[in-house]
Order: structure tokens, then sequence, then C-alpha cells
């Protein structure tokens, strides 16, 4: 939550009105006179922003103790929360493999310095040229392609390709990362709304996850089942409609969403009763899946056009 103030209106000869910048916000960020300001119109509200961050945000730690895994989500929460520079101390080289195996997803990162027991991680661009937007929608498309590759793997029987989906997995990281970071760091975003893309952000890196664990289970099992194939089919086509639907809401999309959710569902509470515990993974995966997409539509249900009255 950002800090609400009160300013009083200052009225300029007959047309010029003005308010004072908060005197701590301005410093931090090195506003001085002549600077220029965004200025953003947003119903009630006028939002004045700066491509300018606040000084650099430092954190000296000691993850002995930790488990690499835990060292791996601290590195990779710490670059979302607009961190700057990470200096780690460990007590075993197991953290230090964790912190080398995740840097190449943290764009805009590398290791520094590194000796026998602590490593420097920090940013060495601070500005760069990736725009939120473009790296959200491509999010969506790595998604749209790894649900495409399971889908003609399966059903050729490419175990190489199948398993390669864990790679798509490391950009879908890679590019949420650097989006939830942006948000926190920056705020440059679509439409102020914070909270909603911090929430998408997170569930289509869930995504991520499951579909590389579906392609896991998928490239164990036997080639072209009609049931999978439909399964994939129909999640296919539900992951491809959220896509559509955050971009461009439409009433038949949401219902078409909902429709498609239930009948997954259905198909694979029916097909749980198998005792193949690859098969039994790979159901569990599209169900996770289609539960996260399922919100997509439900949290931007306010944006259908369609849906309001004129009054």
């Amino acid at each position: 939550m950002g800090v609400k103030m009160r300013r009083k209106v200052i009225q300029i000869a007959d047309s010029t009105q003005l308010i004072s910048l908060p005197r701590k916000w301005a410093q931090k960020r090195g506003i001085k006179k002549g600077d220029e300001l965004e200025v953003n119109e947003r119903g009630n509200s006028i939002v004045i922003s700066t491509d300018r961050t606040p000084g650099s945000m430092e954190k000296i730690i000691d993850v002995s103790g930790l488990t690499p895994r835990l060292t791996d989500r601290f590195l990779a929460r710490a670059y979302q929360k607009g961190y700057d520079k990470l200096t780690f101390y460990f007590d075993d080289q197991e953290k230090m493999k964790a912190i080398q195996h995740k840097v190449p997803e943290l764009l805009g990162f590398e290791i520094m310095n590194h000796t026998k027991n602590n490593c420097t991680v920090q940013s060495i661009s601070t500005n760069m040229q990736i725009d939120f937007n473009s790296a959200l929608r491509q999010v969506f498309r790595i998604i749209k392609e790894m649900a495409e590759i399971c889908l003609d793997s399966y059903k050729e029987g490419n175990k190489i390709a199948l398993n390669n989906v864990e790679s798509r997995d490391y950009d879908v990281n890679k590019f949420a990362y650097y989006c939830l970071r942006t948000i926190n760091k920056t705020k440059a975003h679509e439409g102020g709304n914070a909270t909603m893309l911090y929430y998408l952000l997170e569930s289509l890196e869930d995504v991520g996850d499951e579909y590389k664990i579906l392609a896991k289970y998928l490239a164990k099992l036997k080639q072209n089942d009609p049931l999978f194939v439909s399964l994939i089919s129909k999640l296919n086509e539900i992951t491809k409609l959220a896509y559509e639907f955050f971009y461009n809401p439409k009433k038949k999309n949401a219902l078409s969403i909902m429709n498609l959710r239930k009948e997954i569902e259905d198909s694979i509470e029916k097909k749980l009763v198998t005792k193949n515990i690859n098969e039994i993974k790979a159901l569990l995966a599209m169900k996770s899946i289609v539960t996260v997409l399922y919100h997509i539509p439900t949290m931007r249900l306010d944006t259908i056009k369609e849906l309001d009255i004129k009054k």
C-alpha cells in the first residue's frame, strides 16, 4: 500500500493551479527544478510518475542452514521485490550451485564476486530496454507454445520434444520474474492494477511449472491415447482462450472457458481411477492448469464491455 496524504491547491494567476510534490518522494528519486514528470488522468485520480527509481536496494544474508531450494527461492523473491545487490554467505557449495542455476533466469543480474563461502549477485543493467507489456505478452505466448508442444509431441510420440518443454518453463520464469520486479520497482504497468497483475503473473508461472510436469509424464505414457489427446486438445483451447480473453475480453470466451473447464475436470475425475502412476501425475497436472486458467476471465469480468448497461 502506498502512503496516502492530502495537498492544498495553490492558485497561480487565473488559469494555473499547483500542488506540491511530497518532499521525501522527490528527494528519494532526485527530482529537481526543471525536471519533467509524467502525468496521467485515471478517472478522479491523477497519477504523477517518473522513470527514476529510488536508490539501490542491497542486502547481505547468511543462508547457512537453509536448503539449496530455499536459497533459490530467496534469490528469486529478492529479485522480484526489487533488490539490486545481494551478498550471500553460505556453508556449503550446494547453495552456490543453487545460486548459479537461478541467476540466468534473472534478467539483468550476474554473479560479480565468488569466493569459497560467499558471492555477490547484482544488477548490471539499471535501464533494460524491455517493455513490461511486451514481457507479459511473451509469458502468455510461451505458455501457449508449451501447450501446443505437449499436444503435437504426444500425438507423434516425440519424447525428446516433450522432455525439452522444461527449457520453455525457464523462459516463462525469466519474463514473469522480470514483470514482477518491474511492478515492485517502477510501477510501470498496464492500468495501474498492481494487485491483479501480480496475481496473474504468479498464476502464469504456476501454469508454466504444471505444463513442464505434464510434458514429463506424457513422455512416459503410451502414444496417442484418444482420451489423453482429447484432454490435451481441450487444454490447448482453454489456454488459447485465456490468452485471448485477457487482451480482448469477450463474453463468449468467458463462457467457453467455463464450459471447457467443466468438461476437462469431469473427464479427469473419470480417468483418475487408473492405477498407472504416470497417468495420474499427468491428469493432476492438467487439473492444476485448468484450475488456474479458469481464474483469468473471473479476474477481468468487469472489463467485458458487453455487460455494461448504458445509462
